[in-house]
């Protein structure tokens, strides 16, 4: 299949199961390398395929790149960069940046505690390579170490201390730069987020981002790269025992916890669906604002049949922010065309 997504406004109409959603994922894998879902590479095969083959053109706000990844059970995941394979697939974050927000995510992301740090890390390793990178080698130390803490409980007594005090070191010099990264971000979209949820909730609920883990003071403002780090290690050697017991690290951004409240409550456990969906709504575009701010770029909407189960003041709110948006390309079923507003160039699957 080959579209041409030439225009700002595109919307992708057909009946369930023609593959609108599909096409959304494959515009998103050209951005961030992966399923946005998390989802292994295997699941992205077509039903009786052996591999999937997806290339695009895009511009990266300088100039027209081409980008391709490959993937089959056998040869593993490739990625491509203007005809040169890219030696790492996590190269290709970055170079076209897009926002996904898909209905499944409602319930996927917003109810648990990894995905929601998932949704954070991708967010902004799209606007800071060296964070992808510090956040590569965070996760590297933190799976030795917890190999090493799986030895046989007979040879507990003989773990060699040195060898924790000094992956403990890297954990806590690592972990501390990616909770002060996380937490600045978190300051930055936290009022894009506030903003958007009061006027998709028509000013009927406040929402508000919260992180936790990390000993934050009291005072208004955020710790240093190093005092993260500090406390980190005094935790880390404080559960030095609980980690020994239990065969892993219970300390660290791994750990942490992004939470979504809506009027005072957390949403995982007290919103509607309609509640986190609108929150989820609202964090892709403040997503949408991160990115911009932090690149002078706008990413791509690839909004997955985002009017479903909105109302009318919902979805008239909705619009004006699309219309302050850079390219957006979204989907919706047949039966929802009325409410594309004659605002889309539109892209029929059926017939």
């Amino acid at each position: 299949m080959c579209l041409n997504f030439d225009i700002d406004r595109i919307a992708i109409i057909g009946a369930n199961g023609r593959g609108k959603s599909n096409i959304l994922e494959a515009i998103s894998y050209l951005s961030i390398g992966k399923s946005t879902r998390g989802a292994k590479d295997i699941q992205a095969i077509p039903h009786k395929g052996h591999y999937f083959d997806i290339e695009g053109f895009c511009n990266d706000g300088h100039r027209d790149r081409n980008l391709r990844i490959y993937y089959a059970e056998k040869d593993g995941k490739k990625v491509f960069c203007d005809g040169a394979p890219l030696p790492r697939v996590s190269e290709i974050l970055g170079i076209f940046r897009t926002v996904h927000f898909s209905p499944e995510d409602v319930s996927l992301v917003m109810r648990f505690p990894t995905q929601r740090r998932r949704l954070l890390d991708i967010l902004i390793s799209q606007s800071s390579g060296q964070y992808l990178n510090v956040l590569q080698r965070y996760q590297r130390v933190l799976s030795q170490r917890n190999r090493y803490l799986r030895t046989s409980p007979k040879a507990l007594a003989s773990l060699d201390q040195e060898v924790l005090r000094a992956w403990d070191s890297q954990l806590a010099d690592l972990g501390g730069r990616i909770r002060w990264v996380r937490l600045n971000a978190l300051e930055l979209i936290n009022e894009p987020f506030k903003k958007h949820y009061a006027l998709f909730s028509c000013q009927q609920e406040e929402a508000e981002l919260r992180y936790t883990g990390p000993k934050l003071p009291r005072e208004d403002h955020i710790p240093t790269q190093e005092a993260f780090a500090e406390e980190l290690a005094i935790e880390l050697l404080a559960k030095r025992q609980q980690a020994l017991q239990q065969g892993h690290t219970p300390c660290g951004p791994h750990r942490d916890h992004l939470i979504f409240d809506i009027d005072n409550k957390p949403a995982d456990l007290y919103a509607s669906e309609g509640q986190l969906k609108t929150a989820l709504i609202s964090w892709k575009m403040a997503e949408a604002a991160y990115l911009e701010q932090q690149t002078g770029i706008r990413p791509v909407l690839l909004l997955d049949d985002i009017f479903s189960e909105l109302d009318s003041k919902r979805v008239d709110e909705l619009w004006k922010v699309i219309e302050d948006s850079g390219q957006v390309i979204l989907t919706t079923p047949v039966e929802s065309g009325d409410q594309l507003k004659g605002q889309c160039q539109e892209i029929r699957l059926d017939g």
